[in-house]
C-alpha cells in the first residue's frame, strides 16, 4: 500500500514539473522572440502606423499561447510548492510573479504614450525574469 501511495506521489510530482517546466519553456521562448525578433521585424515594416499594427497583430496572436503557458507553468509550480515547499520553488514562483506582473506593465505602458525603448525594456524584464524561473528549478527533481 505505502508503494502505491508512493508511486502516485511520484507520477503527481512527474506531472507537475511537466507542466512548471514546459509552461515556462513556451512562455520564456515566446517572451523572448517577440521581444528581440516580433520588435525588430515591426521596425522594418515601416512607419509607425504600420510598425503598430505589425507589433499589435504578432502580440495578439502570441496571448492566447502565453495564457496557456503561463497558466500551465503556475499550475505546476503552485503543485509542486504545496508538495514539497521547497526554498528553490517559491523562488521560482516569485519569478513568475513578477514576470506576470510585467506582462501587465507591458500592456498598459502599451496603451500609454511612452516612450518605445521605455516598453521593449520592460518587454526585455519578462524573458529575464522567466530565465531565473528555469534555473531555479534545474537540478531539483523529486
Amino acid at each position: 500500500m505505502a508503494r502505491a501511495a508512493q508511486t502516485t506521489a511520484s507520477t503527481a510530482s512527474t506531472a507537475l514539473r511537466a507542466l512548471r517546466d514546459v509552461g515556462a519553456a513556451a512562455w520564456f521562448g515566446g517572451s523572448l522572440m517577440g521581444a528581440s525578433g516580433l520588435n525588430a521585424a515591426a521596425d522594418a515594416a515601416g512607419g509607425p502606423l504600420e510598425r503598430e499594427r505589425v507589433v499589435s497583430a504578432g502580440w495578439a496572436r502570441w496571448t492566447p499561447i502565453f495564457r496557456a503557458a503561463a497558466a500551465a507553468h503556475l499550475l505546476g509550480s503552485v503543485g509542486l510548492l504545496a508538495q514539497r515547499r521547497s526554498r528553490a520553488d517559491l523562488v521560482g514562483l516569485g519569478l513568475t510573479t513578477a514576470a506576470v506582473g510585467a506582462v501587465a506593465g507591458t500592456a498598459v505602458l502599451g496603451s500609454k504614450e511612452v516612450p518605445e525603448t521605455t516598453i521593449h525594456a520592460v518587454e526585455w524584464t519578462v524573458p529575464a525574469l522567466l530565465a531565473g524561473v528555469i534555473l531555479s528549478g534545474v537540478g531539483r527533481r523529486g
